[in-house]
């Protein structure tokens, strides 16, 4: 139960963390952006064999930061609202799919609002800044309990002062708040509105989570760089292998009575494995999967992150973010705009029932396992004579690539970097073998531009920047 959503003021020295007022320039798009201290009480749930949870700690107390970007003026609101749950696999809040699509959500006039989503974002909240940051809690209510054998490690990693199971009820009740007219509701005054879900990596198995224990508090889901395993019920058990009812197979398969959207990069398209888009009602889906792209990426952690905000990350890191890659340049395939243009599919599939179009999936290939990808699948994308993948949702930036895209790299002692992918550039005479001169090269990226946008997986609106970034990167290699 949500008690208070107190809103923290702005002054000259403090400031949200990850603000976007600046980045994104607020100001001359007519958005602002507000900081929130939700707080209240939640249960901590355990689940049986089929995800159905039952609280073993009632009303335990919380409190945890909300953000809300909106449109400065109600009438400017698209009906959208976007509720992103921030990943915390770096220890800090990052909202990654406003990252990608922060300039369709504000040119559509969306609402975006974003929640911490574990503990383990805590210390570096404070860190950060501790006095706007002092109430927030996510206290372990049942810190009797036996730690987990071996105390898991990777992005659910456990932190016995801290139980990440409180999450489930902050976000259903975030949700009934936004959906009402509550004098609590931030956006009360905007007029009917659909509510969805969203995630990236390891926030996606939040949304599997939500779909399967949680159902029914959604109008939809777009996940991201994720798979169909669930997230942790509570900070004591493990994460639980995904199991699906009515005859669905267990494995790479999602879906939900709400319609469902999952977008891959080259980084998770194998481990995923998906088995298929569904169009069942009570089960509806679709896998969206980019070739030639990365979990990370030169604009999501590179360019994005300049100024004040790679310097709001230096302060709790004590480093800026970066490529450790030594063997090629940072990947920067530009597959942000397919984002948008899924979010558009999501959008219309919600408010007026016709369903998302299909992508046909990136090809693969069984591998022996000695050949077997960073992520341990045995699986290997199929790649064209220009070593480039296969299938997928097809780009102009693939279909006539200026580099090899490859979804890891190497740092310089030889270890793999599985999630941050690397281009190799085409020399400028292999360039110009392939294309002949900069204007035919044009004319080929504008034919593959109008094909995608044909098949909906990209906005008219961004026709003429996306073009612009392919050919400019074909003259920056010479062409």
């Amino acid at each position: 139960m949500i008690k208070d959503f107190k809103l923290l003021p702005v002054t000259a020295k403090s400031y949200p963390f990850q603000t976007a007022v600046h980045k994104c320039n607020f100001a001359a798009r007519g958005y602002i952006e507000d900081e929130y201290l939700m707080s209240g009480t939640a249960n901590v749930y355990t689940e049986d064999e089929h995800h159905t949870p039952t609280a073993i700690f009632e009303n335990a107390p919380y409190a945890t930061r909300v953000l809300v970007r909106r449109p400065a003026e109600a009438a400017a609101f698209s009906g959208n609202v976007v509720v992103e749950i921030l990943n915390a696999s770096a220890m800090m809040d990052i909202d990654r799919m406003w990252v990608n699509s922060w300039q369709y959500f504000m040119r559509n006039g969306d609402i975006y609002v974003g929640i911490s989503s574990k503990g383990h974002v805590v210390g570096a909240l404070k860190k950060f800044d501790a006095v706007r940051y002092a109430d927030v809690c996510w206290d372990n209510p049942m810190p009797e309990r036996e730690a987990p054998e071996g105390a898991r490690g990777g992005p659910f990693g456990h932190l016995a002062e801290f139980e990440s199971g409180l999450f489930w009820d902050m976000f259903v009740d975030l949700a009934k708040l936004l959906r009402g007219d509550s004098q609590m509701n931030p956006i009360a005054g905007y007029g009917n509105r659909s509510v969805t879900a969203t995630g990236w990596s390891q926030s996606g198995s939040y949304i599997t989570r939500m779909v399967k224990s949680f159902p029914g508090n959604f109008d939809g889901y777009l996940a991201a760089g994720c798979g169909a395993g669930l997230a942790p019920i509570n900070a004591y058990e493990p994460p639980a292998e995904p199991f699906f009812s009515r005859g669905v197979p267990k494995g790479g398969v999602m879906g939900a009575p709400e319609p469902y959207i999952n977008i891959n990069t080259e980084s998770e398209n194998r481990p995923s494995n998906w088995l298929g888009d569904f169009d069942q009602p009570d089960f509806k889906f679709r896998t969206y999967q980019i070739p030639g792209s990365s979990h990370d990426s030169h604009y999501s952690l590179i360019e994005y992150y300049e100024g004040q905000l790679a310097k709001d990350v230096t302060k709790i890191y004590g480093f800026e973010l970066g490529y450790e890659g030594v063997d090629g340049e940072p990947m920067d395939f530009p597959f942000e705009p397919i984002f948008n243009a899924a979010f558009r599919n999501l959008y219309v599939w919600v408010r007026e029932g016709v369903p998302a179009p299909h992508a046909p999936p990136i090809e693969t290939e069984v591998v022996a396992k000695e050949f077997a990808d960073p992520f341990g699948a045995q699986l290997r994308n199929r790649t064209d004579a220009l070593g480039n993948a296969k299938g997928g949702i097809r780009s102009p930036a693939l279909d006539y690539p200026t580099g090899v895209y490859t979804s890891f790299s190497k740092k310089a002692d030889g270890s793999i970097i599985p999630m941050f992918g690397k281009v190799q550039p085409f020399s400028a005479e292999k360039l110009k073998s392939l294309y002949g001169d900069i204007a035919n090269y044009e004319r080929l990226v504008t034919k593959g531009t109008d094909e995608m946008i044909a098949s909906g997986f990209l906005l008219a609106e961004d026709k003429e920047r996306y073009i612009k970034l392919i050919v400019d990167k074909a003259k920056s290699r010479g062409l």
